[in-house]
């Protein structure tokens, strides 16, 4: 430490309580002054009141299990979206115009600016529940809505103006969120049900396009085709019957020495040969083999027979076998038919698995939204008789009877403290800004030797006035701080009579 600074050190005290002593006048009047201001300022501070009313918010009346509401958003949202719509510029020009009285005596005041305040002066405050955290957030259980204004008449009636607004306006947006929830369900149902609509078409016009080779066909063509088939065999069978039989007629017309041949009736007794290992004699492939070798052997006397009627069977026979052979032909293409239709089958299956895939997909999608539709309006029966979630007043506006700002203790508190140090802090830096020495001890300090002759204060009678001057004005000082004390007691804590009696009463002297 340097010598002038160690020697500002020492003589820092001694200037403090001589700058202390030379301007204690002027340090008690600045006191006085500042506190008057301050009291002043604080007493001209214009009082704000503020209404307030609390809103529940009550839990949907009817079980969650029974009817779901389509309003999904918790409800510090949507107290948050309600009040931006309640705070808009057109909802707060008409409060303005019903209460002129919130203009605040301004009357030339600008639009915006009006609004502004207004929005200023509006409060909302969530209240919640305990639980706040990760897993289990906090639940809004109710909120404040207030209003502050110089009159309480007008902030309880604006506040009531809110609260109006708040639940009107709860309910009507949940009205419309359930009622476009509706609409979107039900236009979408149509859209729905208008491809499920062009999705059956295209069904139908498939089936009448392959009519012949649909899969349900499958079972009725296999048995058509088996029976077609079993016709074949018989058509066949009839057909060998009536050769043989035309053969037979044919036979008898031409009787002659060929016939007796032996080499043709072994034939024939071959052919009787290996149809008796297969058939019985009653068979007519049978009859006819026999009755040719009986006309072979000479044992039928055809002699007698006209030549007329057996070219009349034999015409009669060739007929039946054209008409045969006609149905067998028909046959054939019948089997040919079905079993094209029956190959055919499986494609067209295919492309109707796929059709009624897609018929299935769509028809689900439309069970589907119909049923949320059906649950939608359940939904907006439920917002419309106000079984859902929603706002009650559970404390309306009520008339302030304290102001809610400003804290005037505060502030008197605050100017107090100001007026008390920021003289003292002006005279501690004159203080410190001061150089000259004072008193023989400071002297001595200095030069290290004692002064040889120390002269004190001489009174003199213009001192003395002076001297009496600043005692009087020292208990005026005093006296004005206490009458300014009392004063505000009597203003911002209790009234001087209340204070009176309380005392007296506590002293038993009444």
């Amino acid at each position: 430490m340097s010598y002038e600074e160690e020697d500002q050190s020492v003589e820092l005290p001694a200037n403090l309580i001589a700058a202390l002593t030379r301007y204690k006048f002027h340090l008690m009047i600045s006191i006085t002054l500042l506190v008057v201001v301050s009291v002043t300022v604080v007493a001209m501070i214009p009082a704000v009141y503020r209404s307030e009313s609390i809103v529940l918010v009550e839990t949907q009346q009817i079980p969650d299990d029974l009817v779901r509401s389509t309003v999904t958003s918790i409800a510090a949202e949507r107290i948050q979206i309600i009040k931006q719509r309640v705070m808009t510029r057109e909802k707060l020009l008409d409060i303005a115009d019903k209460h002129p009285s919130v203009k605040d005596g301004a009357s030339n005041v600008l639009v915006s600016e009006l609004v502004e305040n207004m929005r200023n002066k509006i409060s909302v405050e969530l209240i919640t529940s305990n639980k706040n955290n990760r897993r289990s957030p906090a639940t809004t259980i109710a909120f404040k809505v207030g209003f502050d204004a110089l009159n309480p008449v007008v902030a309880q009636s604006v506040a009531n103006d809110l609260v109006t607004l708040f639940l009107n306006e709860n309910v009507q947006a949940r009205t419309e969120r359930a009622s476009e929830t509706t609409d979107f369900l039900r236009s979408e149902a149509e859209k729905i049900k208008a491809r499920l609509a062009d999705t059956e078409q295209a069904i139908a016009d498939y089936k009448q396009e392959n009519k012949d080779s649909l899969p349900e066909h499958l079972d009725l063509y296999i048995s058509m085709l088996d029976r077609a088939q079993s016709s074949r065999i018989e058509i066949q069978r009839q057909i060998e019957i009536e050769s043989n039989q035309r053969s037979l007629y044919e036979l008898q017309s031409g009787l002659g020495g060929s016939l007796r041949e032996s080499s043709e009736l072994e034939d024939l007794y071959l052919e009787y040969k290996n149809l008796s290992t297969i058939y019985k004699d009653s068979h007519p492939d049978i009859k006819v083999i026999t009755k040719r070798i009986a006309i072979l052997e000479g044992r039928e006397d055809l002699h007698s027979e006209d030549a007329s009627l057996v070219d009349t069977k034999i015409k009669t026979s060739s007929a039946q076998l054209a008409l045969l052979k006609q149905q067998l032909e028909k046959n054939k293409v019948q089997i040919e038919d079905l079993e094209d239709k029956i190959i055919q089958i499986p494609q067209v299956e295919r492309g109707l698995i796929s059709l009624n895939r897609d018929y299935e997909v769509v028809k689900e999608q439309y069970d589907r939204v119909v049923s949320n539709t059906m649950q939608a309006q359940m939904a907006e029966s439920l917002e419309q008789g106000r079984k859902a979630e929603r706002f009650s007043i559970l404390e309306p506006p009520l008339l302030p009877d304290q102001p809610h700002k400003p804290n005037r203790k505060k502030l008197l508190a605050a100017g107090v403290g100001a007026s008390l140090f920021m003289p003292l802090g002006i005279i501690f830096l004159v203080a410190l800004m001061d150089k000259s020495v004072r008193g023989a001890a400071a002297l001595e300090r200095i030069t290290g030797s004692a002064p040889l002759v120390v002269v004190g204060i001489i009174n003199t009678e213009k001192a003395e006035k002076k001297k009496k001057k600043k005692q009087v004005f020292i208990i005026a000082s005093i006296a004005g701080l206490c009458v300014l004390g009392l004063v505000l007691i009597h203003v911002l804590v209790i009234p001087l009579d209340s204070l009176v009696y309380k005392l007296i009463y506590k002293a038993g002297l009444a």
